[in-house]
Parts: C-alpha cells; sequence; structure tokens
C-alpha cells in the first residue's frame, strides 16, 4: 500500500506518467530454494534493487472511483514478480562480469524507499531509529525514505522520513512530495475500508496461469452462482435429520461396539 501511494503520489508531483523507477531496500532475510544456515549471524543482510512500478496503463483514468485499489492491485503483482525479493540484484549488478556491464547502462533510481516493519518503543531502544542529521551517512538519491509503523499507548501510528539532497531537489518539492504521499495513503484506507475486500489477483493462484481479465470473469461468475445447500451421500441422512429407528446415528457406535 505505501509503495502504491508513493508511486501515485510521483505520478501526481510530476504532473506525468504513470509509472515510478524506485529503489527498494530490504533486509535481505529472503526465503530461498537452497537453504542457508543464518543461525549465527544477526541483523540485516541490507538489499537494494531497482523496481519500475506501475500505477496504471497509458491512457488509463487514474482518479475514478476504484482507480485506487486497481493500482494497489497493480503493483501488488509487479512486487511479486520481482524474483527472490531483489537478493540477486548486487551480484548481478557488481559481481557478475557478464551482467553487470548491461546492468550499469540501466537509468539509477533518483528515490529509495525502505519500510521497517511493525515496531514498538522497545525496539527504538528509547531512542531515534534514524540519524537524519548533519552526520549522518551522506545520502544515495536525491530523496530517500524510511518508514514505520509504531506501536505507542494510543495505538499504531505510521511514520515516514523523507530525506532529501539539497542542491539536487528543493525542501519545498519533498513537502509536496510528503503532502501527496499522505493524501494517497488515506485514499488507499478509504477505498479499501468502504469497497470491502480488494479482491484476488493471478500471483494469488500461483498453481495455475491466470490473467487479470481471466480471474475477473471468474469472480463475477461466482458471484452470480446461487447458493447451494449441500446434498447427502448415498445412503446417510440429510444434515439435522432424524435416525430411523433402529439405527444409530453417523458416528455413533452400536450396542456391540462396532
Amino acid at each position: 500500500m505505501l509503495l502504491t501511494a508513493l508511486a501515485s503520489a510521483a505520478v501526481r508531483h510530476r504532473g506525468t506518467g504513470t509509472r515510478l523507477l524506485v529503489h527498494l531496500e530490504g533486509h535481505g532475510r529472503e526465503a530461498l530454494s537452497a537453504p542457508a544456515d543464518v543461525s549465527r549471524t544477526v541483523g540485516w543482510f541490507t538489499t537494494q534493487y531497482p523496481v519500475l512500478l506501475y500505477t496504471a496503463a497509458p491512457g488509463a483514468d487514474r482518479t475514478g472511483k476504484g482507480a485506487a485499489v486497481e493500482a494497489l492491485k497493480a503493483v501488488k503483482e509487479q512486487l511479486r514478480s520481482v524474483p527472490d525479493g531483489g537478493i540477486g540484484w548486487g551480484l548481478l549488478r557488481h559481481l557478475n562480469p557478464d551482467t553487470a556491464p548491461l546492468l550499469a547502462e540501466l537509468p539509477v533510481p533518483d528515490v529509495r524507499f525502505n519500510y521497517l516493519g511493525r515496531l514498538n518503543a522497545r525496539d527504538a531502544g528509547g531512542g531515534e531509529l534514524l540519524d537524519a542529521g548533519p552526520g549522518a551517512v551522506p545520502l544515495g538519491h536525491a530523496v530517500e525514505i524510511d518508514a514505520l509503523a509504531m506501536e505507542g499507548p494510543d495505538g499504531l501510528r505510521l511514520e515516514a522520513t523523507f530525506s532529501y539532497a539539497e542542491g539536487v531537489i528543493a525542501e519545498g518539492e519533498v513537502r509536496e512530495l510528503a503532502r501527496l504521499w499522505r493524501e494517497a495513503v488515506a485514499v488507499l484506507v478509504r477505498e479499501t475500508e468502504e469497497g470491502g475486500p480488494v479482491g484476488a489477483t493471478p500471483s494469488d493462484f500461483p498453481l495455475v496461469d491466470l490473467s487479470a481479465d481471466q480471474l475477473a470473469m471468474l469472480e463475477g461468475g461466482l458471484a452470480d452462482l446461487p447458493e447451494l445447500e449441500a446434498e447427502p451421500a448415498d445412503g446417510l441422512p440429510a444434515p439435522g435429520a432424524k435416525p430411523a429407528d433402529g439405527l444409530p446415528a453417523p458416528g455413533a457406535e452400536s450396542e456391540d461396539g462396532r
């Protein structure tokens, strides 16, 4: 949801296009097909990989009813298509002699996004989780966003820090991007609450090859089916029916224990 909101906010801020190229940062502890013993390790195996997020098809209506939910489903599918959560990008980009020169020619994202997860005051140790002061590590992007869900006495609160490179982008532009991102999050929350379940997408069914259009047709057909009552199997009474005289109820033992 947060990335969908970011892509939508960036498109609105830019005024053109339907996509955003962003670096995603993660903990790197992905489930791999080949087991790896990491029991003697702590902390993150930090990964960073680029993703091109589309909020809508070219020419599609991005402001109509349900557009935000459709964007959410589209971004979900794009993220799930990334192999192993992007863990192999660094190897291909920097260490593989065959792929490194090719990948080095690709555009580099100006935005980096990192979701730190759900934390509480105990996780923060009573201090600041993110050092955004003058002595912090230099930024590698024009804008870097770190978001987290913080548990507090008043419930769960979403927090986000927008760091930016002075001289590359103005403070006013970053504040506007942050405002648009907050608005986009609110729209997604409202639409998902009012519209009910968002619905399935093709990646929810990995054992079959379904397109989004085929899945929508199936969902529409199932919604039109009447509710059916289960029919009893041959030789068994219907659910709730009283057994005939002299016959034990299903699952009950007879007098001789059989």
